[in-house]
């Protein structure tokens, strides 16, 4: 019997992000000290670090959970319900997708640069929420 609390780490990072080679290690690296019953969560990004981070968590037999935009469709790892879904874009979306993923997490890490524009927001997240980042570059 598995008695190992189930760990929630977030790993974001920019869409811009492309290091391959580090998502994937970092994912396994993951995998091998926590094992399979670690949840990896995302924002749902389609670019950069987060398309990837869903590959390789999904490749290597973790729980992954995203949470994208409400303008979206809700679809089979999305980690609102479905009457979050599927409604007009409006441009805070990006920052409540902050919200879900610092709220939900034990740990958090950035990959790449995070756009002036939200860092603000995400900074006063981990303050509210009691929570740390790790950047990687």
């Amino acid at each position: 019997m598995n008695n190992i609390k189930k760990m929630n780490i977030a790993l974001i990072g920019s869409p811009k992000y492309e290091n391959i080679r580090k998502i994937r290690d970092f994912v396994f690296t993951i995998k091998e000290k926590l094992g399979t019953n670690t949840n990896i969560i995302t924002r749902g990004n389609k670019d950069g670090c987060e398309k990837y981070v869903r590959k390789y968590a999904l490749e290597f037999g973790l729980r992954y959970t995203e949470y994208n935009p409400a303008h979206t469709s809700r679809n089979l790892y999305s980690g609102m319900s479905d009457e979050y879904y599927d409604k007009p874009f409006h441009p805070t979306q990006s920052l409540h997708q902050y919200n879900c993923v610092v709220n939900h997490a034990d740990k958090i890490f950035y990959f790449g640069g995070i756009k002036p524009s939200e860092q603000k927001h995400f900074e006063r997240l981990l303050t509210k929420f009691n929570k740390k980042v790790v950047y990687l570059d």
